[in-house]
């Protein structure tokens, strides 16, 4: 029976691969989610915009306009901050694939010893059951050998 003696390292690294895994997945989403968040922002001040454009052509009081270009002006600041948070996300995302990268190489690389390790076993059994065999033969025609030797 094959036993490979690194095998718990070998479940704790797959382990630790899935959790960065979903790690990275859960921040992927967060970078999504941001991104939609920031496109639903700038449509919306450009509709902010457009229909200020469009009061401007009529006439519009002073304390009016400068409530829109107030909200304009927050909202501005509002997909500053979203950008912030973006870029802030990348980079963590980005971390984060490094690392799954990295865990994922030394899984492979534990795998990759098992399995050597495997054939090498599979190849001893291999061998083992080829010089049972051998004997057996040896054991066969030398008795064969025997009884015609005795019968001569």
């Amino acid at each position: 029976m094959f036993n490979f003696r690194l095998q718990p390292v070998l479940k704790y690294r797959k382990q630790l691969e899935e959790r960065i895994m979903l790690e990275f997945a859960d921040k992927k989403r967060n970078l999504a989610c941001e991104k939609e968040t920031l496109e639903k922002l700038r449509k919306g001040t450009a509709d902010l915009i457009s229909r200020l454009e469009k009061m401007g052509e009529s006439k519009l009081s002073a304390a009016d306009a400068s409530i829109y270009l107030s909200y304009i002006s927050h909202m501005k600041d509002e997909e500053n901050y979203r950008e912030k948070i973006i870029c802030q996300i990348g980079k963590e995302l980005e971390e984060k694939r490094t690392k799954l990268v990295n865990a994922s190489r030394k899984r492979r690389i534990l795998e990759i010893v098992k399995e050597k390790k495997l054939k090498e076993y599979r190849s001893s059994l291999t061998k083992g059951e080829q010089k049972e065999l051998d004997e057996a033969g040896i054991f066969r025609t030398g008795f064969r050998d025997r009884g015609s030797w005795v019968n001569s």
